[in-house]
Formats: C-alpha cells, structure tokens, sequence
C-alpha cells in the first residue's frame, strides 16, 4: 500500500509541478504581443496623434518615416497639420506598413 501512495503523490507532484510551469510560460508570454508599424508620414510638416480604441493618445508622429511598436487592435491616425483627416489602422500583431498622407 505504501508504494502505491508514494508512486500517486510522485504522479501528482510531477503533474503539478508541470501545470506550475505551464503557468508560468503563460504569464511570461502575456496577451497579444505588440508588433512593429512601420512607414512614413507626409508631408514634412504634418502631424499626425495615434489614439488606441478608447480615444486615448499612444503616439504622435512628425513628417517622415517612423517606427512604433503597438499591440494588436484598432487604432485612429489622426492627422493635425497641414489638414485634419482620420485614417483606422489595424494592428495585427504581426508586422504591418502604414503610409499616412496628410496633404
């Protein structure tokens, strides 16, 4: 009897140790990873402020080219100057080019 009590308690010291570390690389991997959004913003002069789905400000970016790292979801690039537009960017949590033409 003891040897079967032993060898259950072994089984399930392993298995918990496993779901433990299971937990852990769960934790480590954290929700959707941010991914890279790369391109340019023209003309020189223009602005542009990226706000997350809640409308709050995550970035804002210069004439030129950039490169932020934003998590996966929906996004506004609002362009400030030289003319007010609003473009939805989607991020995939994959790497994604996004040109924004505020003229």
């Amino acid at each position: 009897m003891t040897t079967v009590t032993f060898e259950f308690l072994r089984r399930r010291a392993v298995f918990a140790g496993a779901v433990i570390l299971a937990a852990g690389v769960l934790a480590l991997a954290g929700p959707a990873a941010a991914d890279v959004v790369q391109g340019t913003v023209s003309p020189a002069s223009a602005k542009v402020l990226i706000k997350n789905a809640a409308g709050e400000q995550v970035a804002e970016l210069g004439g030129g080219a950039f490169q932020l790292r934003l998590p996966a979801g929906r996004f506004t690039a609002e362009c400030t100057a030289p003319a007010q537009k609003k473009i939805t960017v989607l991020s995939l949590a994959q790497p994604t080019t996004l040109n924004i033409d505020c003229s």
